[in-house]
């Protein structure tokens, strides 16, 4: 299995890097390249791997969310430490799920430096009452409702936002629907993008002048270049897969595509009433979000990227290995 996984990740990584090399023959202008990716020292710990998948919500009508933020060098790429800005020590934070209809009485926790907030696409509450900046040290709580059901970015919202969450300030919160949903094998895949300079420390820091000029040196799924290549998601052949997409950005749109399927349904901003039929690609703005439903019927390797191929040659790809999973009940839900 692991020599047939390497000769399709070395397949699809040649096509990858050529369809980002390729320009168009006789153009009068030559396009502008994509920066190269940093050159860093190597750091000893393993990345851990971000689990995509996902678990129903509780039955409480009340849910009680607390998120910390702490600054963390960690690693986004193989050997490329970043200095990043993370909700409960993760990039992105963790995956939040309540149902319609909830109250959420949310809380957040500052044991950074400098000051931070949070934005929830989800909620609708005052931006100048409840997302504001929280000082070192100190803590904040509001509860508000979830109304809408979908699958909504949250973030940091404190100036400058850019910053914030290209620093790694984002997840996702999913709010399902009172209908509720069919059984599905689900995952969560939020794509982020890095713009890295080596700092003093030997780690890499954000860069403000490639973030303005949208030159990302990683595109990435759950924060880390690449990593669902060695390690897939996994599924049966013909059983429903439930994919929850959010772009926190901060600025390139993405282009999800998974190669060798086609989405039975999808649903921009994972709201049911927004149903659409077989789409072969959805494109998903930054701070945008879609949930796409489908079955795969025969085992074998199906890759997963941002059809705008240049950002999935900077490590916006992963694969779903269908026919090979370990723990029957993982990332089943209803």
């Amino acid at each position: 299995m692991k020599k047939k996984m390497s000769r399709w990740m070395g397949l699809i990584m040649l096509m990858l890097l050529a369809t980002a090399a390729i320009t168009a023959c006789g153009a009068p202008v030559q396009a502008a390249q994509p920066a190269a990716a940093p050159t860093v020292p190597l750091v000893k710990a393993p990345h851990p791997l971000y689990n995509a998948s996902t678990q129903p919500a509780s039955p409480d009508k009340v849910k009680e969310i607390t998120l910390t933020v702490e600054d963390k060098t960690m690693e986004i790429a193989p050997g490329v430490p970043y200095e990043t800005w993370t909700f409960n020590g993760t990039v992105p934070g963790p995956i939040l799920r309540v149902r319609q209809g909830d109250q959420v009485k949310f809380t957040l926790i500052n044991k950074s430096p400098m000051e931070h907030s949070i934005d929830f696409h989800a909620a609708q509450t005052a931006w100048n009452v409840n997302y504001q900046a929280v000082k070192p040290g100190a803590q904040f709580t509001f509860t508000w409702t979830a109304n809408y059901p979908g699958v909504f970015m949250y973030h940091c919202g404190t100036p400058p936002v850019i910053a914030h969450i290209a620093n790694g300030m984002y997840g996702a919160i999913i709010v399902e629907p009172t209908e509720g949903l069919s059984p599905a094998r689900e995952f969560a895949l939020v794509q982020g993008e890095f713009y890295s300079k080596l700092g003093t420390a030997g780690a890499y820091q954000y860069d403000g002048a490639k973030a303005m000029a949208d030159q990302p040196d990683y595109v990435v799924f759950n924060g880390y270049a690449n990593q669902y290549k060695d390690a897939p998601l996994e599924a049966n052949p013909g059983e429903l897969i439930r994919l929850w997409i959010v772009n926190a950005g901060p600025s390139e749109f993405s282009a999800f595509h998974v190669i060798g399927a086609i989405f039975d349904k999808a649903y921009p901003d994972g709201n049911p009433k927004n149903v659409e039929y077989g789409r072969q690609t959805v494109t998903v703005p930054p701070g945008g979000g879609y949930m796409v439903e489908f079955k795969i019927p025969d085992a074998g390797l199906y890759p997963f990227v941002t059809h705008s191929f240049a950002d999935a040659s900077k490590g916006a790809l992963g694969f779903i290995d269908v026919g090979h999973v370990q723990a029957d009940m993982t990332g089943m839900s209803h």
